[in-house]
């Protein structure tokens, strides 16, 4: 998706990219929102992952943000009750770690 595509959208467009982040002209997509050129967007992929700090894409207000987990696979859900249920038993335990930790200073 580039700057030619992006034009051709209505300004009540919201983008939703889940495929692969290296099709999207994060540039292009990041002016587009800013000026309101369509409305907003949905992204679960990025050209470099996790997303840099220095994306503008982070400080527009009409953007979600996901961390690369739009995937549905065959046993997508009984793996994410199997690390709930890790988190769970943890925390019963006291063992304030989790399974899966987000890494602020990473952006992930």
């Amino acid at each position: 998706m580039g700057a030619n595509e992006l034009r051709a959208m209505k300004p009540s467009s919201v983008f939703i990219s889940l495929g692969r982040g290296a099709v999207v002209d994060e540039a292009a997509l990041a002016n587009a929102l800013a000026t309101h050129a369509i409305k907003g967007a949905v992204l679960d992929v990025f050209a470099v992952e996790p997303l840099p700090q220095t994306s503008p894409l982070w400080d527009l207000d009409n953007v979600l943000l996901t961390a690369h987990n739009a995937d549905l696979t065959a046993n997508y859900f009984e793996l994410g009750w199997n690390v709930w249920a890790e988190n769970l038993e943890r925390f019963l335990e006291g063992d304030s770690s989790l399974a899966t930790p987000v890494d602020v200073a990473n952006g992930y």
